[in-house]
């Protein structure tokens, strides 16, 4: 009878530790990713209530990761916890980092792996958007980078995108309909203003018309290029 060993991944690979505004995730350089995943999993879902009900940043340190490889980590995380990940921080590959928040400014809700840096009500973020991901503010939301489908930004304010608009962006979404959306392209799937929805047809989507501008006159959205 023959008998094969495996050895499980060095629980040293990963270490979890609480710091000042999040948790911090230590990541050994050299071991192989698959392996960290496995680490990361198995002590996190062993440390529950070291995340529970908190709403932080998560750093990952120790090594550097590219975009995916840090949303497969926080995938994780995610998964296994109820952390509520305002920013996400990592070393080599840094997406807008927060500037000073003034203690006036309400606080931003992120989904996913992306950090924005706040000037007064307005939140900043310097990436793409991709399916899945939102942003959700009690401001407005300027975007340098492209929405692109399935997902989402919801601001209780204005929202400029540097880039084309191809997700669900909703402006002024309590209620506030001087509100307006402003992109390089404006191809939404959907846009709302305040409580009214529009639809963008298929085949105006498919057209670059350039910078353009949408707003609520006489209870209807109105798009005007720019």
């Amino acid at each position: 009878m023959i008998t094969i060993e495996t050895t499980a991944p060095n629980p040293q690979y990963v270490l979890l530790k609480g710091q000042r505004d999040g948790i911090a995730v230590l990541l050994d350089a050299n071991a192989p990713l698959e392996e960290i995943k496995i680490v990361l999993q198995n002590k996190v879902a062993g440390a529950k209530r070291f995340f529970e009900g908190a709403n932080a940043t998560v750093s990952f340190k120790g090594r550097t990761l590219t975009e995916d490889e840090e949303q497969e980590l926080l995938d994780i995380i995610m998964r296994e916890t109820t952390l509520d990940v305002a920013f996400v921080e990592s070393e080599g590959f840094t997406m807008a980092a927060p500037k000073t928040i003034p203690k006036s400014a309400p606080a931003a809700t992120v989904s996913s792996t992306f950090a924005p840096a706040m000037e007064g009500e307005t939140a900043f973020y310097a990436t793409n958007l991709r399916a899945g991901q939102q942003v959700r503010y009690k401001g407005s939301v300027v975007v340098v980078g492209d929405v692109n489908p399935g997902s989402e930004i919801i601001a209780d304010g204005n929202v400029i995108v540097l880039g084309a608009i191809r997700g669900m962006v909703h402006a002024g979404a309590i209620g506030d309909d001087t509100c307006f959306i402003s992109a390089l392209e404006l191809r939404p799937t959907q846009l709302r203003i305040a409580n009214t929805i529009t639809v963008i047809p298929e085949e105006e989507r498919s057209k670059d018309n350039g910078p353009a501008r949408a707003y609520i006159k006489e209870g209807q959205v109105f798009v005007e290029q720019l």
